[in-house]
């Protein structure tokens, strides 16, 4: 039987995998029905109602899983839940790193069909290390892409790094720019095969992003 009310996110999974993520989105449900100071008062002058109580109470329940919420079914009080599940679940992170770190080190650009796939393989680990405590730098998410181009096309690798990019995003908006020509003028030379005659605008446009390519063929990367 589905749920009445929706839930805002994703429920706390019996084995607290989640903890993390799930802990920082109920902390920012609370906050903004002004109810954090249910499970986290500043002080003891913080004084909360019945009814205050029983909506935090319901929040933190309502995300649990079926499992979870029947083991801490007699649970009233919203802090007391929140601190039980803190004190099972706050290390959880020494479980999750050495995945996380394998998770880093067999991520390859080469692998992945296009750097949007890329960017959310990239990102979701980023997250990840970031909620165990790891934080990365942009100079290692661009070594990380860079380093891991196909060996084939170092060549290419090689011309990213001489525009010497400083954030990652920057180096991302170029490969999706670079990606999106190199489509383009595939779907130019599909629609007009060697040999047939091409409008003056047609061609036009072919020679302008051959002409942006700079001969970074990423197409051949997503190809491989």
């Amino acid at each position: 039987m589905s749920d009445l009310v929706k839930r805002e996110f994703d429920v706390l999974a019996p084995n607290g995998s989640n903890y993390l993520a799930w802990s920082i989105d109920a902390e920012i449900l609370l906050a903004s029905k002004d109810l954090l100071r249910m499970i986290k008062p500043k002080d003891d002058k913080d004084k909360s109602t019945p009814a205050e109580q029983a909506i935090a109470l319901h929040i933190l329940r309502h995300h649990l899983s079926t499992t979870l919420k029947n083991e801490y079914m007699t649970e009233r009080n919203p802090k007391v839940l929140w601190d039980l599940l803190h004190e099972r679940f706050e290390k959880i992170e020494t479980v999750l790193l050495p995945h996380v770190k394998h998770e880093w080190a067999n991520l390859r650009f080469q692998n992945l069909k296009t750097v949007k796939d890329y960017n959310t393989a990239l990102y979701g680990i980023t997250t990840w290390m970031k909620l165990c405590g790891l934080k990365l730098e942009d100079k290692n998410l661009i070594e990380k892409t860079l380093s891991t181009f196909h060996p084939n096309l170092r060549y290419i690798s090689r011309q990213y790094k001489k525009d010497n990019y400083k954030k990652y995003v920057g180096l991302s908006n170029a490969m999706q720019q670079d990606q999106g020509d190199d489509e383009t003028t595939m779907q130019n030379h599909l629609s007009r095969p060697t040999g047939t005659v091409a409008t003056p605008e047609a061609n036009a446009t072919s020679f302008k992003n051959k002409k942006d390519i700079k001969g970074k063929d990423l197409r051949k990367i997503l190809m491989e």
